[in-house]
């Protein structure tokens, strides 16, 4: 395409240097994740194995958690990351509600993993295909 006023070739200018940066952005992004994977494999990490963590997720979690047996069960590692429904309950009537508190940067690796999860066939989709036969809300968080 080959614009003959001056707004198109304006517009044809802007557009070539936006596909040029995003060509870089993506060989930076390539780059990066190949030093991750790298890096995670390193630990022997086989947390690359999971459904639903890449290289930037992985790395999150061996960066921020280090060594998980420094929490004595996994229920003071839901409490950590904020994944522990909080008690909201008020006489006969027993609730939960969803934890803001945590840390909310491995909640998110946590979060995105359980969506990719629930796309694809796998063994968490599984799960939560089997707590909604059981009667449990889509909306509500299934405990195990």
């Amino acid at each position: 395409m080959r614009p003959r006023d001056i707004v198109g070739r304006t517009r044809r200018q802007l557009a070539s240097e936006l596909i040029t940066e995003v060509a870089v952005i993506d060989k930076k992004i390539k780059t990066a994740n190949t030093q991750l994977t790298e890096l995670v494999a390193s630990t022997g990490s086989t947390l690359q194995q999971l459904n639903g963590i890449g290289p930037s997720g992985a790395a999150r979690l061996l960066g921020d958690i280090g060594d998980v047996s420094r929490f004595a069960s996994r229920d003071h590692f839901a409490s950590w990351n904020g994944t522990a429904p909080i008690d909201a309950s008020s006489g006969d009537h027993r609730r939960h509600r969803l934890s803001r508190a945590g840390n909310r940067r491995i909640n998110r690796v946590l979060h995105i993993m359980a969506i990719v999860q629930l796309r694809n066939d796998t063994e968490g989709r599984a799960y939560y295909r089997r707590k909604l036969a059981a009667g449990k809300s889509r909306w509500k968080p299934c405990a195990p």
